[in-house]
């Protein structure tokens, strides 16, 4: 995988795959199956299947590693007693909510109860395919990726609102109406700091994007903005002190209180794959995505894996800094969090802009060096 996509391996595998099949039928049914069309469609689901494999897996080992840093923040072991230091806790745990039946209120609006946490999970889902994770692992000739990241990651109030809308219950229909205030009061200075990365990279790529990392990464001069935005993605991913519409330690746990079962599991897998997400794009943005600095040894970036690895590992990193700040901050009032997201984050917002503008205009930075193209 140095140098094809994730696409690209799955569209090689079907075309093997149907090509030996092909060879037993008679010639009609040889060409049908060899048709190009078909073998597209395969290589869509070999792909949607390794998708849906590798942000499983990355899903449930993050809620593994933060059970495990709640538990040393607190001073307790975590999750510990299923499989080798808890691992197998999160697969009992979906067993159990796969056993649970899912009850629809009498009330409720059947279409919007359960098309919600359905396009919740896929757009989540879809968005992790977009994201590049390696050379070998890009979302391919993308020039606008971060853009349809951003498009994706926007869609998730409006699901969030029709499932608690759905659900006829007053105290979900308030839980959606907080989710989306705060949402929207985060969503613009966090572009605002992505507009501050695109203004020093001069591209929306995400692949080009690291790749002009490679002389110093953006976290240093761009800090501002990187502040901003890790202040928008806590709001978008609405996790502590910004959890206020799920209230997940209340006794009515907001927008999602008349769901259970499989599609309660829905809601709270796509949360952690945003908050996977969240950290991706923390990484791509300001952390060199796979990229490692001049001075690290070829030895550390020249092994099979190496991009995937030091960017899973960066990724890793991020979210534990996310659940750092879970652990140390209570959780704000709604007045507090639409307060900070209109009034504090956007002017912060703007100056990152500023800043990265006259960046742009030197050209050069003390102590992390020039950039390596003249942006935009």
């Amino acid at each position: 995988m140095a140098s094809a996509t994730l696409y690209s391996v799955s569209y090689d595998l079907s075309h093997l795959l149907l090509g030996g099949i092909a060879s037993v039928f008679p010639d009609p049914l040889r060409a049908w199956i060899s048709n190009g069309n078909v073998i597209t469609g395969l290589a869509v689901l070999i792909f949607a299947a390794l998708l849906l494999a590798a942000s499983m897996l990355n899903t449930i080992l993050l809620i593994w590693w933060e059970r495990k840093l709640l538990g040393r923040f607190m001073d307790r072991r975590g999750a510990m007693h299923v499989g080798y230091a808890g691992l197998l806790q999160n697969f009992a745990d979906g067993f159990k909510l796969f056993r649970k039946t899912t009850v629809q209120p009498r009330e409720a609006d059947a279409l919007g109860f359960f098309t919600g946490p359905t396009a919740y999970m896929v757009t989540s889902m879809i968005l992790f395919g977009v994201l590049p994770i390696s050379s070998g692992w890009n979302s391919g000739a993308l020039p606008l990726s971060l853009l349809l990241a951003l498009a994706i990651f926007s869609f998730a109030p409006l699901f969030i609102f029709v499932s608690a809308w759905s659900s006829n219950n007053k105290y979900s229909l308030m839980g959606g109406m907080r989710s989306a205030a705060q949402m929207i009061a985060y969503e613009v200075p966090l572009l605002l700091a992505v507009v501050a990365v695109v203004i020093v990279a001069g591209s929306f790529d995400l692949t080009t994007i690291v790749y002009e990392q490679q002389n110093y990464w953006f976290w240093g001069p761009l800090f501002v903005a990187l502040v901003v935005f890790v202040a928008g993605m806590l709001a978008e991913m609405e996790r502590i002190p910004f959890d206020l519409p799920e209230a997940e330690a209340e006794l009515v746990e907001g927008w999602n209180t008349e769901y259970g079962g499989m599609l309660f599991a829905f809601f709270m897998l796509a949360d952690y794959l945003r908050s996977l997400i969240g950290s991706i794009l923390v990484v791509l943005l300001f952390l060199g995505g796979w990229t490692m600095p001049s001075w690290v040894p070829s030895a550390a970036t020249s092994f099979p894996l190496a991009g995937i690895f030091w960017f899973m590992l960066k990724t890793y990193l991020v979210f534990a800094v996310f659940v750092w700040i879970r652990a140390a901050l209570p959780r704000v009032r709604t007045d507090q969090l639409l307060r900070v997201g209109w009034n504090r984050m956007i002017p912060l917002s703007l100056l990152a802009v500023f800043l990265a503008a006259a960046l742009v205009t030197v050209k050069c930075v003390p102590v992390f060096g020039c950039l390596p193209s003249p942006g935009i």
